[in-house]
This record gives C-alpha cells, structure tokens and sequence, in this order.
C-alpha cells in the first residue's frame, strides 16, 4: 500500500503558514492572476478555492467582486486568511476547514473552479478532481496548477541535491529524500485532469523572484517550503544546523553567491466542465 505523503497532512502546512503568508503569497499572487484570467468567469459570479491556503487567490477573486467559497484543510493557513480578510476590509470569501477530495458544497454551484498547488498533493487526485468537476457548473471552467519538473528549476535543483547531500553526510539516520512532485509533466497534467474535465489544455507560467545572495534564498527555503520545514522537524536542532550549514554552502558552490533570480516554473491545467 502506498504511503500517503506528508504533504497531504495538514500539519506541514500548519507549521508554514506564518512564513508562507508574508513571502509566498506576494509571489503567487501573479499565477493567481493568471488562473482568474484563463478561467473567465462572469463579474460577480459565484468560485470556488480548494486547498485555497492563506487566500491568495481566494481573497483576489472577491477583492475583484466574485463570491468565494474556500477550503483547506489546515486550520493555521485558514487562520491567516481570516486575518487577511479582515484587513482588507471583510471581502466576501466564506472559508472552511475541509477535505478537497470531498467538498461539501452541492452540485452544478460555481461558475469556475480553481485549486493553485494544492490538488497536486491530493492522496487521490482523480477523487480531488471529480470533485472539483462536480460542484462546477456546466460549461465553467476549472484551473488547477502545478509545477514543472526540478530539472528547469535549476535553484530548486540545486537547493533539494544539496540538502539530500547534506543529510546523507549529517550523523544519525538520514530523512526520507524529497519525492518527486506529481502533475510535473504536460502529459501527466493533461491525462489527470481529463478523466473528469473536457477541451483541457495546459499552459506554461512563470515568475522570477530576486534574491540579494543564495544565504537569502536558502533561508527563505528554509521557511516556506514545506519539505524542508519538515525535514528539519524530523531531524531535530542539531542534526538540522549541520544539514543547513552544508545545505547552504552546497547551494551556494552550485548558483554562485548572488544576487540572482529565481525563476519559479508552473502549469496552469485549464478543463471545461462538459
């Protein structure tokens, strides 16, 4: 039987929430953009967010006059949506802890339909996606991203080898290497979402973030990316401090010291509810 991965637990997502909402939502914000762009829905029509996180794209859409219902299904990033909500003046996003391959919302809802790099670590995608072409209504598009395979992102390349490096060379026993990202391909984006979606077509996104020096970078990683918060739960303090020293220097040896731009690469998955 296969282990589900612990990106698929809320808890990795709990412990990022904080760090994800001050840098990553900034950043994510233009797929955000994208995805509401190759959706189309009609001004004022009613979406829906699964695995929404902080609300980057959720508080987007309403701050544009959608109505949002969103889920997720770690209280912490629904926490920081609330929070974020508040501030912007109470838009209208009505979120909820959840469970994406279950949604409980009615069939035929909502005129599009979005899940930005959430769906992708569903324990059962074709479930994430059925459900998801399900509370759509017919003819409403769906957007669900995804990112491209490690080797065209050569900073995350280089930041995850050196980690595994890092960690076979740390003392104890080694973490768990970083598996492999699922809907990393065009093909396997366009087979998964077509069992439940029509007329899919994938699109090729990217935004580039500037980092003042790889130590940046490295740290940033460090808070955000959720394997590697995990990774370092499971190593504990001291093991982590000698994975990150030399998980940074390796980086640094790879992209040279900086400043440099990161290209983050993605897919946006667009299907038609048929």
């Amino acid at each position: 039987m296969t282990v589900p991965s612990p990106l698929a637990t809320p808890m990795a997502w709990n412990l990022v929430a904080e760090a994800y909402e001050a840098e990553v939502v900034p950043q994510f914000e233009a797929f955000a953009e994208q995805a509401l762009s190759l959706a189309a829905p009609k001004p004022g029509s009613r979406i829906v967010d699964v695995a929404c996180g902080p609300g980057t794209l959720a508080l987007l859409a309403a701050r544009s006059g959608f109505e949002v219902d969103a889920i997720d299904f770690s209280p912490e990033m629904l926490a920081r949506l609330e929070r974020r909500r508040s501030a912007l003046g109470a838009p209208a996003v009505n979120a909820r802890v959840g469970d994406g391959q279950s949604l409980p919302f009615a069939d035929a809802t909502y005129s599009a339909g979005f899940s930005l790099f959430g769906l992708m670590f569903f324990p059962d995608r074709a479930r994430g996606f059925a459900e998801l072409r399900r509370v759509l209504a017919p003819r409403a598009r769906a957007v669900v991203s995804s990112w491209q395979p490690l080797d065209r992102v050569p900073a995350m390349a280089a930041m995850f080898g050196a980690l595994q490096e890092a960690l076979l060379r740390s003392p104890g026993e080694a973490a768990p290497p970083v598996r492999s990202a699922a809907l990393s391909t065009e093909e396997e984006c366009r087979a998964e979402m077509g069992l439940s979606f029509a007329e899919v077509k994938v699109h090729p996104a990217s935004i580039s973030v500037n980092h003042a020096s790889t130590a940046a970078f490295w740290e940033s990683m460090a808070r955000t990316a959720a394997p590697v918060v995990l990774m370092r739960r499971q190593l504990g303090e001291q093991r982590w401090a000698q994975a990150s020293s030399a998980a940074e220097a390796a980086v640094t040896r790879a992209l040279g010291p900086g400043p440099f731009t990161f290209e983050m690469k993605a897919w946006l998955t667009v299907g038609v509810a048929a």
